[in-house]
C-alpha cells in the first residue's frame, strides 16, 4: 500500500504558529520523497501591497525620501540621499529665515533703501527658493498614498494637506504667488504692494519645519501631550495667583499710589512682573503692607516655576522608558522570530512516524533554495548583548523617574501646607484641596 503524504494543509494544523506553509516535494536518489517547508504565505492585504509598491516603486522611492528623518540612523542609499536632501532644505529655510529677518526693516515705503527689495539677487533666490519649496510640496502630495494613513487617492491627499506641517508649507508659498498674481494690476505707490510684501516675511514661519526632522521634537510634543492635565493644573494655579495677587496690591497701594497703580489691569502685570522676577521697576509698592505682599508673591513665583520644570522632566523620563521598553520588546520579537525561524526537510518515513505515533523522531533539517539561512550564533549573542543593555538602560532611567517623583511630591506638600484657610461667619472658605499630580507606574513589563 502506497504511503501518503500528508497535505499542507493538515501539517498547517499540526505545526506550531497555524501558519499558512508552502510545501515543495523532491525526489531522493533511493526514489523516496521529501517536502521542504519554506516560510509562511503572505496575506492578501501583503500581496496586494507588494504588487502596489512594485508598480509605483518610483512614488515609494520619492516617499521614502522626502519623509524619512535626518536626525534617525541611516542604512540604505535612499535614506543617505534623504539624509542629503532634509540638510539641502534645512540650509535653504534657515537662508530664508534671516533674509526675511534681515529686510523686516525695509517693508516701510517711506525708508530710502527700500529698492533693495527690488535687487537683482534678493529676487533671484526668493524665485529660486520659492520654486523649490513648491517642488518639494508637489512631490510631497503625490506620494503621500504610499503612507498607509493616506492610502486613498483623493480624501488621502486632502488629509494630509490638512496636517499642521503641510499648512505651514503652503502658508509659506501663498505670499509669493499672491504678489506674483497682482504684480502688474497694482502701481507700485499703492500699498496693497507694500502689504503684500509684508507677507514675505510669512518664510519665517517655514523654520517650523525643523519639527519634521528632528525626533527630539516630536518627543517634545509627546510630552506635552501626556502632561497636559498636569500643566493645565499649573496654569489653572497660576491664574488665580496673579489674580488675587492684582487685586490685593490694587487694594493696598491704591491710595498711596493712584497714578500708578490705578487700575486691576495694571496690577496684574505688576503680578506677572513680580512672579516671574523681570525686574522693569517701573512700577514699585511703597508702603509697608504692598513690600511684606510683593517679597510672599516673590516667593510664590519660585514654587510656581518649579513645578512645570518637574513636570516635564518625569514626562521626558516617562518617555525615554517607553522608548526603551519599545525597543527591548521589538529586540525580542525580533530574537523570538529568527530563532523559531527554520526551514525543515523531513524524508517520507519521519513524516509518517510522525503522524501514526504521535511523536517527532529527530529528522535531518537541510535549508531550502527559497527560504533564508538560519543565523548565526554570533547574531543571536548580539541580540542578546543589545537586549542586556536595554534592561539597563531601563533600570537607570526608572531610578531617574523615581528621584523626580519624589522631588514633585515634596514641591505639593509645600504648596498645600502654604495655602491659609480663613474661615469667616461660620461658613467655611476653605480651597478645594490640590490635586496631587500623579505619575504613572512605569514598570517593566514581564517577559
Amino acid at each position: 500500500m502506497a504511503e501518503r503524504l500528508p497535505t499542507p494543509a493538515e501539517l498547517t494544523e499540526l505545526l506550531p504558529g497555524k501558519h499558512e506553509w508552502d510545501s515543495g516535494e523532491a525526489g531522493g536518489a533511493d526514489g523516496s520523497r521529501t517536502i521542504g517547508f519554506a516560510s509562511p504565505k503572505l496575506g492578501l492585504r501583503q500581496r496586494r501591497q507588494s504588487v502596489t509598491a512594485s508598480r509605483g516603486s518610483l512614488r515609494h522611492d520619492v516617499w521614502t525620501v522626502l519623509r524619512f528623518r535626518s536626525s534617525v540612523a541611516h542604512r540604505s542609499s535612499l535614506q543617505r540621499a534623504s539624509y542629503v536632501f532634509e540638510l539641502c532644505i534645512l540650509t535653504l529655510i534657515l537662508l530664508n529665515v534671516l533674509l526675511a529677518m534681515g529686510i523686516s526693516n525695509l517693508i516701510d515705503g517711506e525708508s530710502p533703501e527700500v529698492a533693495y527689495l527690488h535687487s537683482d539677487w534678493y529676487d533671484t533666490f526668493l524665485t529660486a527658493s520659492t520654486v523649490i519649496f513648491s517642488v518639494e510640496y508637489a512631490l510631497r502630495l503625490w506620494s503621500c498614498v504610499e503612507d498607509e494613513r493616506f492610502t486613498h487617492p483623493v480624501f488621502g491627499r486632502l488629509t494630509w494637506m490638512v496636517r499642521p506641517m503641510s499648512v505651514i508649507d503652503l502658508v509659506v508659498l501663498v505670499p509669493f504667488y499672491v504678489e506674483l498674481l497682482f504684480k502688474y494690476s497694482l502701481t507700485p505707490s499703492n500699498k496693497g504692494v507694500l502689504t503684500l510684501r509684508a507677507l514675505r516675511l510669512l518664510r519665517v514661519l517655514s523654520f517650523l519645519r525643523l519639527e519634521r526632522s528632528y525626533n527630539a521634537l516630536r518627543n517634545l510634543r509627546t510630552i506635552l501631550s501626556k502632561k497636559k492635565a498636569e500643566l493645565g493644573l499649573v496654569t489653572y494655579m497660576t491664574g488665580v495667583v496673579v489674580l488675587t495677587s492684582s487685586i490685593t496690591i490694587f487694594f493696598f497701594e491704591n491710595e498711596a499710589q493712584p497714578e500708578v497703580f490705578s487700575s486691576i489691569g495694571v496690577s496684574a502685570w505688576w503680578a506677572v512682573e513680580t512672579i516671574t522676577s523681570l525686574g522693569y521697576g517701573d512700577i514699585v509698592p511703597v508702603t509697608s503692607g504692598g513690600r511684606i505682599f510683593s517679597s510672599v508673591l516673590a516667593l510664590w513665583g519660585i514654587i510656581l516655576f518649579t513645578i512645570p520644570g518637574a513636570v516635564l522632566s518625569s514626562g521626558f523620563v516617562e518617555v525615554m522608558l517607553e522608548k526603551e521598553r519599545d525597543e527591548k520588546e521589538a529586540m525580542h520579537q525580533v530574537l523570538q522570530r529568527t530563532l523559531s525561524h527554520g526551514v525543515f526537510s523531513m524524508s517520507t518515513a519521519n513524516l509518517n512516524n510522525m503522524f501514526l505515533n504521535g511523536q517527532f523522531d529527530s529528522p535531518r533539517t537541510e535549508p531550502s533554495p527559497m527560504a533564508p539561512a538560519a543565523p548565526a550564533n554570533a547574531d543571536i549573542e548580539r541580540l542578546q548583548e543589545k537586549v542586556e543593555q536595554l534592561t539597563k538602560s531601563h533600570e537607570r532611567l526608572q531610578a531617574q523617574l523615581s528621584i523626580q517623583e519624589v522631588h514633585l511630591h515634596a514641591i505639593l506638600k509645600l504648596l498645600e501646607s502654604s495655602q491659609p484657610r480663613p474661615r469667616r461667619l461660620g461658613i467655611s472658605t476653605d480651597p478645594p484641596p490640590f490635586t496631587r499630580i500623579t505619575i504613572p507606574s512605569t514598570a517593566p513589563q514581564g517577559e
